[in-house]
């Protein structure tokens, strides 16, 4: 690493000012909305959730990403936030696709696969 890539970088006590400064304000944006979340989880899954495979655990992130977005999203629902309710649309067909790959016992790497090829000009 060059001298001058070294004076780029940003020293640990700024990247935790930083950090501060984003959680103030995310905290004023949203609340305890992660408290918020976990009891919606909680409500949604009293047993627990079982995870065993890789699959399993994409479609648990894409809930927990859905859940998040939603519960942002109510947080203020007089004033409609898009971005989060884009987001969680999106996630939504997200968590179909890996329904199918879970009901069809692909693996994501086979997935992975696939949604590289739709990528190709």
């Amino acid at each position: 690493m060059k001298r001058a890539d070294v004076l780029k970088m940003k020293r640990a006590d700024v990247l935790m000012a930083n950090g501060l400064k984003t959680f103030a304000e995310r905290r004023a944006a949203y609340g305890d909305s992660y408290i918020k979340h976990a009891k919606v989880m909680e409500a949604m899954f009293p047993d627990g959730v079982n995870l065993k495979t890789e699959v399993d655990m994409a479609r648990w992130s894409i809930i927990n990403l859905i859940m998040v977005k939603l519960v942002r999203y109510a947080k203020d629902f007089r004033k409609p936030h898009q971005d989060s309710i884009h987001d969680s649309g999106v996630y939504c067909f997200v968590l179909e696709e890996l329904d199918q790959a879970h009901n069809e016992k692909v693996g994501l790497d086979i997935l992975r696969e696939e949604i590289k090829k739709s990528l190709k000009p």
